[in-house]
């Protein structure tokens, strides 16, 4: 019987990654009918290799980025059209604008289309106020489960990030001196919060996190 879990890969304890992982690797000199197959964030495939070296060799990554037009469009219209619902040309494209693909902004937004509009077709104003009501869901529950894990240094380290203005800047680019930044970045990569898209860029690991964190009060600890 196969085993389910809900958590994301880069989540499980240390002992059980590296469990899954020599499972795995036994099982491929083996020849056994044993597979591990699993999600998590951009970070997961260096969390599998600190775990064991050799992880890399032993599984496929694929990327799952945003959906495509089509796909999120889809994702917002054909549910609502099931029970009667119907978007307004421009109310939708504020919405696909605001959820930019991504799948549980998708959720959260269509979610609070429905919440806030007296009926259907869903208007501009509507599309507005479910954006809002989305914002503050997200605020609530998405974005703190990350942020409340950085330490108040660790925080001044992500501002930097976010203040650039850039989806993956150059760590170089930041204001914090390398020597500082460089425990700084490894704790919260650790942490599954920031990840490296490649050699000297950071980025974080979900999207509009920037935003999120222009909209919080510096701690006193930031400094």
């Amino acid at each position: 019987m196969p085993h389910r879990s809900a958590a994301e890969m880069q989540e499980l304890d240390a002992d059980l990654t590296s469990g899954l992982i020599v499972a795995q690797h036994r099982a491929s000199q083996e020849d056994w009918p044993f597979y591990v197959i699993g999600a998590g964030l951009p970070n997961l495939p260096s969390v599998l290799a600190e775990s064991r070296s050799y992880a890399e060799r032993l599984f496929l990554y694929s990327t799952i980025g945003p959906l495509n037009s089509d796909a999120a469009r889809g994702a917002l219209v054909d549910p609502a059209a099931s029970v009667g619902g119907r978007y307004q040309p421009d109310a939708l494209e504020m919405i696909l604008d605001a959820a930019e693909g991504y799948p549980y902004f998708l959720q959260e937004f269509g979610s609070a289309m429905w919440e806030v509009s007296a009926g259907t077709p869903f208007t501009v104003a509507d599309a507005i106020a479910a954006i809002e009501v989305g914002t503050t869901h997200l605020d609530q529950g998405f974005f703190p489960s990350r942020w409340d894990r950085a330490t108040p240094s660790e925080r001044r380290y992500l501002r930097a990030i976010a203040e650039t203005g850039d989806v993956a800047p150059k760590t170089a680019s930041l204001s914090i001196p390398q020597r500082a930044a460089g425990p700084f970045r490894a704790a919260l990569i650790k942490k599954g919060i920031v990840y490296s898209p490649e050699h000297g860029r950071i980025g974080f690991t979900v999207p509009d996190m920037a935003a999120f964190i222009a909209r919080q009060p510096y701690d006193d600890g930031e400094g």
